[in-house]
């Protein structure tokens, strides 16, 4: 949705409507082999049947409104269409919904949602490199909109944008930097589609062992700050085989094992980023803050079965399902709607600035719509200590700023018809 007293504060501007609110749940899960039979996943220690009931099971604990899954079979849809009709609308669900089917290896990603709350708009992908090459699995980008008839009406909706990838696995220099390659792709496309009416999650099964991995800087430390992804509970580190970091770990979910992998909990692979606006509910959406969960995991199983004894973090027949279902655990979060229904004079605000904030040496900005003006920035004094005339453009700009000292600043963008597009600004 539009929000206008956040993204872009024009001087006149009221809004009137009505505040509807709900609360979204996201969930990422690597299903492990789903319905691909191999010499080691075999249809004795990974039946699909069984794994049907598991993910019913899980589904029916967590009820989450939006799944993003990895490992599903590439076998042109027909695997994802079967977890949608014997797992997720069974004993008396009927509302999910899937994306698309696309792949380009054995193991394919996808996307589920309930269609009560949510419509699938647009989907792509991102299969190559920045130099080309083809990446190992190709990323899937999931652009969905709440369904809220009054908003819709109005011309207005609320939205977010789902990148989902299952990323190299294992250790060794050539398969960090395919996660490098991946991830260095991802940024450049967000970067490029970048939309001020827009949040933004990224999740999947990232198979990083530490923050340290290039991969994950070019998430979280992208050169263009204002569209960089965030860990929802700040946890950077060596994760792998940690205890430290025992209570976040994703897998394994088992000490030993054939399809399934060994180990224990010892590792952080399953993740959901959020883009700042998320943090900041600047869009309509926002994450609940404390909600971010590995399903199952109670801080308590380093290196061991989450079936060991005392893990009362779900019920009995929840952990099991669990337990059997995959390596992997699930990891959700919870995503606030907090919107108003739109006016007719919000509406005509649609040219938004775009802008880094808070700011350290760089500015990035650009505006969402192209259109002529003139922006300046101000410090807390009114003295003007930047102004540039702007050609009609939706291209970022960069702005030298490391000689500002610290403290606020006002930037407004001046239209040629006259409206004023206001931010207030924090260098730190």
């Amino acid at each position: 949705m539009r929000k206008i007293t956040i993204l872009a504060v024009f001087a006149t501007l009221f809004i009137y409507g009505q505040n509807v609110n709900d609360t979204l749940v996201y969930m990422q899960y690597n299903l492990l082999n789903y319905r691909n039979i191999s010499n080691f996943c075999t249809a004795s220690n990974n039946n699909p049947s069984d794994k049907e009931g598991y993910m019913n099971t899980i589904v029916d604990y967590v009820k989450p409104d939006i799944i993003a899954v990895n490992e599903i079979v590439g076998d042109g849809g027909t695997a994802a269409k079967r977890l949608i009709d014997n797992a997720l609308n069974k004993d008396g669900r009927n509302y999910y919904k899937q994306a698309n089917y696309t792949g380009n290896s054995n193991l394919t990603n996808m996307l589920y949602y309930n269609k009560n709350k949510l419509v699938l708009h647009r989907q792509d992908q991102i299969d190559r490199a920045l130099n080309g090459t083809t990446l190992v699995r190709l990323i899937d980008v999931y652009e969905l909109y709440y369904a809220d008839q009054s908003e819709l009406d109005m011309g207005d909706t609320t939205w977010l944008v789902c990148y989902v990838a299952h990323l190299k696995a294992s250790n060794g220099s050539a398969n960090v930097t395919q996660r490098a390659n991946a991830t260095e792709a991802v940024m450049k496309y967000h970067e490029d589609t970048y939309n001020a009416n827009k949040s933004y999650v990224f999740s999947g099964d990232f198979n990083m062992y530490t923050s340290n991995e290039q991969g994950f800087i070019n998430l979280l430390g992208y050169s263009n700050k204002a569209v960089r992804f965030k860990d929802p509970i700040n946890k950077p580190g060596s994760w792998n085989n940690s205890g430290n970091f025992s209570s976040i770990h994703t897998q394994s979910t088992r000490a030993s094992g054939s399809c399934h992998s060994g180990g224990g909990l010892d590792d952080r692979f399953d993740f959901i980023l959020c883009g700042q606006e998320l943090l900041d509910n600047e869009r309509g959406m926002g994450y609940v803050s404390g909600s971010y969960v590995a399903v199952g995991n109670d801080g308590q199983r380093f290196n061991g079965n989450i079936t060991d004894a005392g893990n009362t973090s779900v019920p009995s027949n929840v952990l099991n399902a669990l337990y059997n279902m995959s390596d992997h655990l699930p990891v959700t979060l919870k995503i606030t709607t907090n919107r108003t229904t739109a006016s007719t004079t919000e509406k005509l605000a649609n040219n938004y600035l775009v802008i880094t904030n808070p700011i350290e040496n760089q500015v990035h900005w650009k505006m969402q719509l192209p259109i002529a003006g003139i922006l300046r920035i101000r410090d807390l004094q009114g003295k003007e200590v930047f102004t540039e005339h702007v050609k009609p453009s939706s291209e970022w700009y960069t702005t030298e700023v490391s000689s500002w000292i610290n403290g606020v600043y006002y930037a407004s963008f001046t239209t040629a018809d006259g409206q004023v597009i206001r931010r207030k600004l924090m260098k730190m």
